[in-house]
């Protein structure tokens, strides 16, 4: 993590922890490029991040809730194990951003091909490429390119309500008004989902999201961070991205698309 600017985010922990209430009628609405190129700021300071978790998922495919291990590292690494009750990985999947790999222990096969956004679908039901998943789990909200059209107060949320286009797809985002976190983001059109971030703690002394939850059309995933095991400072172990098979493992190719297009 990025140190320098520290002591300014420290100092308003409270403030982002919500322990302070914001009133934006003494507070002028900033110009909307500029208040992005503050969470821009903010966001770049968590690179990375590892920790236990709790993954709860409803889908046409069924329901159910995890325990986790995640490790993410910017811009596409993910590491991500399902554990059954006794703690023990039932699925482990693993991309560098080129290539993934899915170890199923219940069927002792391991799966491997591009990191499409299918690969991901494989263990969550998303439709993200590996550097949005990884992004969303270091915090961060993947936006639209381009500056913000528009940008309004929302007193009830304490926020800044920011709004982007691009062709046939609009991005909401709620930016509170003093730490420059986003609260929510609400994409439209083709590929839509909505993201909220919740449960801010002070994780290195920066406000972390320890809840996040992502809803689309198909299904809805909320991620549950441990309040006690999640470390954004100390860089995850090289290895735990590293794309290989465990000994003695069936390997299965899958074909899929060149990374980014999935």
């Amino acid at each position: 993590m990025n140190s320098p600017a520290r002591p300014l985010f420290l100092g308003l922990t409270l403030v982002a922890l919500g322990c302070a209430h914001v009133d934006l009628n003494q507070l002028g609405t900033p110009d909307a490029s500029a208040l992005l190129r503050e969470v821009d700021e903010l966001e770049s300071h968590v690179t990375q991040v590892k920790g236990s978790a709790r993954v709860q998922a409803q889908s046409k495919q069924g329901n159910g809730e995890v325990g986790a291990f995640i490790a993410a590292r910017a811009p596409a690494e993910v590491h991500l194990e399902f554990l059954n009750f006794f703690g023990t990985p039932t699925q482990v999947l693993v991309s560098d951003g080129r290539t993934f790999g899915l170890y199923q222990s219940d069927k002792a096969t391991y799966l491997t091909g591009p990191a499409t956004a299918a690969a991901i679908a494989r263990v969550l039901p998303v439709d993200l490429s590996a550097e949005d998943l990884v992004a969303i789990l270091l915090g961060r909200t993947p936006r639209l390119p381009g500056a913000p059209i528009s940008i309004e107060a929302d007193p009830a949320l304490e926020a800044y309500r920011l709004t982007l286009v691009q062709g046939d797809r609009r991005q909401t985002l709620w930016v509170h008004a003093v730490s420059r976190r986003v609260l929510k983001s609400v994409l439209e059109g083709p590929g839509g989902y909505t993201l909220l971030f919740e449960k801010p703690l002070s994780a290195g002394g920066m406000p972390f999201a320890r809840r996040v939850t992502f809803n689309d059309a198909n299904a809805s995933v909320v991620l549950r961070w441990s309040a006690e095991d999640v470390d954004v400072d100390s860089p995850p172990d090289a290895a735990l991205f590293s794309v290989h098979a465990p000994p003695g493992v069936r390997t299965v190719e899958v074909q899929g698309a060149s990374p980014g297009a999935g």
